[in-house]
């Protein structure tokens, strides 16, 4: 497995858990009532962790291909 699918894994994960902050700090925008706050941390959140996802599944694609590469060769 190359670094780059390490360095991919590496910062999937850390945007997913990254987002939690996002999510939490939402809901101190909504105890302080401040609504339209809570709502723009909550679309960067979830762009986060979209973002997070995509980044993972890129990380699973270049494994499968580096398999499927090496199958062929041997």
């Amino acid at each position: 497995m190359t670094r780059r699918s390490y360095v991919y894994d590496g910062l999937s994960w850390l945007l997913i858990l990254g987002s939690l902050f996002f999510f939490f700090q939402s809901t101190q925008f909504l105890t302080a009532k401040d609504y339209v706050a809570a709502g723009i941390t909550l679309v960067i959140g979830f762009l986060v962790v979209r973002v997070g996802v995509e980044l993972g599944k890129l990380a699973l694609l270049m494994r499968r291909r580096e398999r499927e590469a090496a199958r062929e060769e041997g």
